[in-house]
């Protein structure tokens, strides 16, 4: 009994892979990209809010020495409904000013010291396997969340990033890893600024 097989059958055929080592290089020439004009534009926005900090400190000083110079006229001649409201209102305005300002001063540490450097930081330690699609920053800690080719690349790539100016001194708390229908293995990992803390894998 003579039994034939198909060699060319379709089944006996790799699956053809999803993905590419080009559509690699092109995503990674995207990130690079797009982490290059995030620079940009968070240096705009560095500017931009000094300038607004510049102008809120005169505003302030001016609104300071107009305080002072109404307390002293109070001083002078003795309660007065009028001037006492006005060096209230004043005293308010003062305040907000002072909240605004620590608020701005806020923002400028976070774009300064923050997402300008770190882009960079990114941007050098960036290769073909690892891809990301979030970034957060919240104050000295930071979450990072994107795709790999393969599990083993991820430890590789957190160790070049403890060697970066912007995370270096940081240890990355937690990492995790999900599997999705038809798309590549996508990780979430959460840095910790205490210099003793430990890196788990889940």
């Amino acid at each position: 009994m003579k039994l034939r097989v198909n060699l060319y059958s379709d089944t006996l055929f790799p699956p053809e892979l999803r993905l590419s080592f080009l559509r690699l290089n092109q995503a990674t020439l995207v990130i690079v990209v797009g982490l290059l004009c995030a620079s940009a534009l968070v240096f705009g926005l560095n500017t931009s809010l000094e300038s607004d900090k510049a102008q809120l400190v005169q505003t302030k000083q001016a609104l300071d020495a107009e305080k002072k110079d109404l307390e002293a006229a109070l001083a002078k001649r003795g309660p007065s409904e009028a001037l006492v409201a006005e060096v209230n209102l004043k005293a308010q305005q003062l305040e907000l000013k002072q909240k605004l300002f620590g608020k701005l001063s806020q923002q400028e540490v976070l774009t300064s010291y923050g997402y300008s450097p770190l882009m960079t930081d990114l941007a050098s330690v960036a290769d073909s396997s690892i891809w990301l699609e979030r970034i957060q920053v919240n104050e000295k800690s930071y979450i990072f969340e994107g795709f790999t080719s393969s599990p083993e690349s991820v430890p590789l790539w957190i160790e070049r990033l403890k060697t970066t100016t912007t995370l270096k001194g940081h240890a990355f708390a937690t990492m995790t890893m999900n599997l999705g229908e038809n798309q590549p293995l996508a990780f979430k990992l959460t840095s910790d600024a205490t210099p003793t803390g430990k890196e788990l894998i889940k």
